[in-house]
């Protein structure tokens, strides 16, 4: 059966914009993270929603905290926080801090093989496989003092632990990744245990908890495109004249 010139070119034609529907499909992805922070007996909670533009790679976080604010981080680390009860505006800029060096970033893009550690100047050791999981094992730069070593394992594919490790080969933090879902271009663990051992013999445990996770091809959500007033002023300028 011969098929016409006109309907190659059709066919092509659907084709490419299929593929470019499914590029552009799932950039936007908002989540609730609750943050809990036990020290000292002492517990520390706190609620936000968080919005990723993957394009723009702009993560906005609203906090529902009192008082209320939204902070806007990009990819160069440019930090803008917005109070709005006081129409104050603060600014900065982290590196470290960066859009790029979030998890979600790393998660949401598939970057789960060493979550940041490369970004960091880590540079991979070794990788074995201990029963149904594999290890990797990373040096730390000279730069960065303290940690001499980062243990990585991975179940199915995906971090489940991380243990970071001292020059005299103590375990300085660990790191459970756990409830695992799956949003078919990624997948994202819903809860994360944090433990960091302080050099007294205490520690700090930090649970990191996601929920009603959306992924969405378009912006629908004002906080992917929030916008600090322009007549906001300066944080704290008030108190400084």
């Amino acid at each position: 059966m011969n098929i016409s010139h006109k309907k190659i070119v059709l066919i092509i034609l659907i084709l490419v914009i299929h593929t470019a529907l499914s590029a552009q499909s799932g950039n936007f992805i908002s989540l609730k993270q609750r943050i809990e922070i036990l020290e000292n007996k002492n517990k520390l909670t706190e609620n936000l929603d968080l919005y990723f533009d993957k394009e723009k790679l702009i993560i906005t976080r609203h906090y529902r905290s009192n008082p209320e604010y939204i902070m806007l981080t990009n990819a160069f680390g440019e930090i803008k926080t917005y109070y709005p009860a006081k129409n104050e505006v603060n600014f900065n800029q982290i590196s470290e801090l960066s859009s790029k060096r979030s998890l979600i970033y790393y998660f949401a893009n598939n970057l789960t093989e060493h979550l940041g550690l490369v970004d960091e100047g880590f540079s991979l050791i070794s990788n074995t496989f201990e029963g149904q999981y594999y290890v990797t094992k990373w040096k730390a730069p000279s730069i960065l003092s303290g940690i001499e070593t980062v243990k990585m394992v991975f179940e199915n594919g995906l971090p489940v632990y991380s243990e970071y490790n001292s020059n005299q080969e103590k375990i300085l933090r660990k790191i459970y990744y756990t409830n695992y879902h799956d949003f078919k271009r990624f997948s994202l663990p819903t809860k994360i245990i944090e433990i960091s051992y302080l050099p007294a013999g205490d520690s700090i445990i930090s649970r990191t908890v996601f929920s009603d996770v959306k992924v969405s091809s378009t912006a629908d959500n004002i906080y992917f495109n929030y916008k600090i007033p322009e007549n906001a002023k300066p944080f704290n300028a008030a108190e400084e004249n």
